[in-house]
């Protein structure tokens, strides 16, 4: 079974309308829809295209971070496609103001922690892992260590209610769009079993 984990954007959204009028906006350099951010442009490893696929639940943290309980009993390991399903992108329509600036945020401890574990993703059904001027921060740091932060996943909440019947791969596709921060992605979760 597969699950399209990729947030498609119309080209007539008023998203797209406004990066194409601002050159300088963060969307006009590729962070739109489901994309991984690259701010200091490192080259991503292709085995990075398929990862073992780990979804954490993170809706009970609602008003708070995300910290590192979120963890218990599905420890984060090297490698991991880490995805965290926050619920928010399906309580709040994407390109809206209360999606780009209220969104959830993981805690500093957990992301250094995934960044300290080696997992390659960390995805997250929201805007970002961090809000503000902390946003780029995350990312850069992330991107130091080796793990890249992909946004704006969707499908989450079916992912988490399939996940919960075994493992599964995530295939994940970038463009290769150099100068760009952030790159577009399709995401793809295979709960296939292949001989």
């Amino acid at each position: 079974m597969l699950y399209d984990l990729t947030l498609s954007i119309d080209m007539n959204d008023p998203v797209v309308g406004k990066a194409n009028m601002d050159q300088h906006s963060f969307m006009s350099a590729g962070h739109i829809g489901t994309h991984l951010d690259t701010y200091l442009q490192s080259p991503i490893p292709p085995e990075f295209c398929v990862r073992q696929g780990k979804v954490y639940d993170a809706t009970r943290f609602a008003g708070r971070d995300v910290d590192l309980s979120v963890l218990e009993g599905q420890p984060a390991e090297a490698g991991d496609f880490a995805i965290f399903h926050t619920g928010f992108l399906e309580k709040h329509r994407y390109g809206t103001r209360e999606y780009f600036k209220d969104h959830p945020q993981l805690s500093w401890e957990l992301i250094d922690h995934l960044i300290g574990a080696g997992v390659s993703f960390l995805g997250i059904d929201a805007a970002g892992v961090r809000r503000g001027d902390e946003h780029g921060v995350a990312d850069r740091r992330a991107e130091e260590g080796g793990v890249y932060i992909i946004e704006n996943l969707n499908n989450i909440g079916e992912l988490a209610r399939a996940a919960q019947d075994g493992d599964f791969r995530i295939f994940t596709g970038w463009t290769g769009l150099r100068g760009f921060s952030g790159l577009s992605c399709r995401v793809i979760a295979d709960f296939g079993r292949y001989v």
